[in-house]
């Protein structure tokens, strides 16, 4: 009905007689996503069961066969309470503009927010200018993102004004449309699109205005923990020996099950000499909520209701490592530690345990879902005392595609053809974190003696690449864990796939898989997107703007399970009963598995630049030309060219948790004594460029 009063009010207008302007318009239909001003909150519905009283309602293709992932996409984000934090502003002409003027004329401004209780990002009056901004002059459309991070279930008003010009230098105009929607009111949406562009203030000469509310992107998760306080987690052990002492544990090796019908299994050795100043090392596990279903998804939910009850729930399984220095009397300090993309809990928590033990910090771990390999993986454990002992370290790696093989991180993310990614991947695997968290405070004997090996009110988390993006999740959620360390980490989850040479393929996978195909580079693709701070970027590539318009929608669909989500509520905006968290970030210049674009914009939407440390992989390969020309993996890294390297930054990390945030220790002592040039700094500015070596 509202639209139909729409389009006769509209009508009556355009047929009553007006001149026709010369001048160029911006157009106005909020009817129409491709017209807009896009987002728009004429797109969504009233609704009692969400937080911030909207649900979306995108309009369908005439025709779904012509158009399945659109239609699928529409039908997934019709779900949602609200517009992606980031969404990125679509605005259409009726002719030309000069593309330089739009950085000036189209911005934002916050308006009201839903809900209450915790610190914002913005104060309802606050202007957000727009950055990676493009313009596609086939369709006379301009697009950018915020600049800022933004407030979820928060009202925001798009502005566009007269300081856009055509190309002969004249200001754009209103379009007759948007004159009659704040001047008529004739429908709800009109008349608060008109009282916010009032209290925008006269000084500002507006040719249209769009009004649009952003999501509860956290909602999920924030209920996923809640709900855990009502589940059971209480720990078990394996039947045989759960912890082994370093010096009677002499050889380690583990069978990754990595196929089945029949099934196989590939040996890797776990070098045990490494674990210096750990006393040993525990294995166990305890229950956890499953929320994915089997297409690797979680059902939807409102936000406004309560979390329905998880049907099953999974034993996930845990590797714990000891200091051996003597246990202080609350336990010792714990860090849970999250490992890379396609590893599991045995790679980087094994190579950094005895970093953390000499610090007289212990480390626990578990495999992120869909990681770790098969079910029937096992760790053969060679002891003096008890002989070859097996101990079950089942993976939690599923056989997507049904070849019989269950690859590294298989299971991870959705189908390749599903817009969702890893978003349900990060969300299971913070759910079973959190538990783990809960299972820590609740006192967790790990060596049998008794008595709790871990301190409650020193529980910290550290994480590499895919571990560093769901402990972003985790630590701003959860209250209990004051300090972290996130190495490598990136969002948006799309840009990370976008942006970096190793994992660009998965992106092209994904947009070679619509239906019609996107890659407009045969087997490849170019999105046209500029990155921040460059100037406008003028789309000229054939399909460019079809595939930008695919991503902009991956990255709302991705939104509830994305790093880039939870960022600002690590310090600018604590979420409520939260404070804020102190930590260290790092990552290596010119890294191709994480684009250092992408692991910039965590850093800055946690608005945290002064305790970020960049290694400068650039100046160590000039020294050592060998080097692999990735420097992703520096933090764990055990080859000879960069061992320095990464003792160095294993030492920064653990030193933060021992001696707290306060001083941030300096890695350079070390490595500049053999490269002969310091390797690390702190950036006086964000790279906001690729900064790829050539391999």
């Amino acid at each position: 009905m509202r639209r139909s009063i729409f389009f006769i009010y509209l009508a009556l207008i355009l047929t009553a007689g007006r001149s026709e302007a010369a001048g160029v318009k911006v157009q106005f239909d909020p009817s129409r996503i491709e017209i807009g001003p896009f987002p728009t909150d004429y797109l969504t519905a009233p609704a009692t069961n969400t937080r911030t009283a909207r649900r979306v309602r995108l309009p369908m293709p005439p025709e779904c066969a012509a158009e399945p992932n659109t239609c699928q996409e529409r039908w997934l984000a019709n779900d949602f309470d609200g517009f992606a934090l980031q969404a990125r502003v679509r605005v259409r002409f009726s002719g030309a503009v000069n593309p330089a003027t739009l950085g000036e004329g189209i911005f934002l401004i916050a308006r009201e927010k839903a809900g209450g209780g915790e610190r914002t990002v913005h104060k309802t009056g606050d202007a957000v200018r727009l950055n990676q901004l493009s313009w596609d002059p086939a369709a006379n459309t301009a697009y950018g993102r915020p600049d800022t991070a933004m407030d979820p279930q928060r009202r925001y008003l798009i502005v566009v004004t007269d300081s856009v010009k055509d190309v002969a230098g004249d200001a754009v105009e209103a379009d007759d449309g948007y004159t009659a929607c704040i001047t008529a009111e004739p429908d709800e949406y009109c008349k608060s699109l008109a009282e916010a562009v009032k209290a925008a203030g006269e000084t500002l000469k507006i040719a249209a205005a769009s009004l649009y509310t952003t999501m509860s992107a956290t909602a999920w998760l924030e209920k996923a923990r809640e709900q855990l306080s009502g589940l059971p987690s209480a720990p078990a052990f394996p039947a045989g020996p759960r912890y082994f002492r370093i010096g009677e544990a002499v050889a380690a090796n583990w069978r990754q099950h990595t196929r089945l019908s029949p099934n196989a299994f590939v040996d890797e050795p776990l070098a045990l000499e490494g674990l210096q100043g750990v006393g040993g090392f525990g294995f166990g596990s305890y229950p956890s909520p499953v929320h994915l279903d089997r297409d690797r998804t979680i059902p939807p939910s409102q936000t406004g209701e309560e979390l329905p009850q998880p049907a099953a729930t999974e034993h996930v399984h845990f590797q714990a490592y000891l200091p051996l220095a003597q246990k202080p009397d609350n336990g010792y300090p714990v860090v849970l530690t999250g490992h890379g993309f396609s590893e599991a809990s045995l790679v980087t928590p094994f190579l950094l345990a005895s970093a953390f033990a000499q610090q007289r910090l212990a480390t626990i771990a578990i495999s992120a879902a869909g990681h770790g390999f098969g079910p029937q993986s096992v760790l053969q454990v060679r002891d003096r005392v008890r002989g070859l002992v097996d101990v079950p370290v089942p993976g939690r790696g599923v056989d997507v595609n049904r070849d019989g093989r269950i690859e590294a991180g298989e299971g991870c993310a959705a189908v390749a053809s599903s817009p969702l990614g890893m978003r349900d991947c990060l969300r299971q695997t913070a759910v079973d974190v959190l538990q783990l968290v809960r299972v820590i405070r609740n006192g967790l004997d790990i060596d049998g003696d008794g008595a709790p090996d871990f301190d409650p009110d020193r529980i910290y988390f550290a994480g590499h690449g895919l571990g560093a993006m769901f402990g972003v999740m985790v630590v701003a959620v959860e209250p209990s864990i004051t300090l972290a360390s996130f190495n490598s980490a990136g969002g948006s989850a799309v840009d990370v796939a976008r942006l970096s040479p190793q994992a660009r393929p998965l992106a092209a996978q994904t947009l070679g898989l619509r239906r019609p195909s996107l890659l407009n580079r045969g087997t490849d693709f170019e999105d046209d997107l500029p990155l921040r701070n460059q100037p406008v970027k003028t789309i000229t590539t054939t399909g460019a703007a079809e595939i930008q318009n695919a991503i902009e929608m991956m990255e709302w669909l991705q939104t509830e399970g994305d790093p880039a989500s939870y960022a600002a509520h690590l310090k600018l905006a604590p979420l409520a009963g939260s404070n804020e968290k102190a930590v260290l970030w790092q990552f290596g210049q010119g890294d191709r598995t994480v684009a250092n674009p992408a692991q910039s914009t965590l850093v800055r939407l946690a608005d945290m630049r002064s305790t970020l440390w960049i290694y400068r992989h650039d100046l160590a390969r000039r020294v050592s030309p060998r080097m692999d020309a990735n420097p992703h993996g520096y933090l764990t890294n055990q080859s000879f060219f960069v061992l320095s390297i990464t003792n160095a930054v294993q030492s920064q990390m653990a030193a933060f948790f021992s001696q707290g945030p306060g001083v941030i220790q300096n890695p350079n002592a070390g490595v500049a004594r053999l490269f002969g040039v310091d390797l690390f700094e702190q950036p006086a500015a964000l790279p906001e460029e690729l900064n790829l070596l050539d391999p």
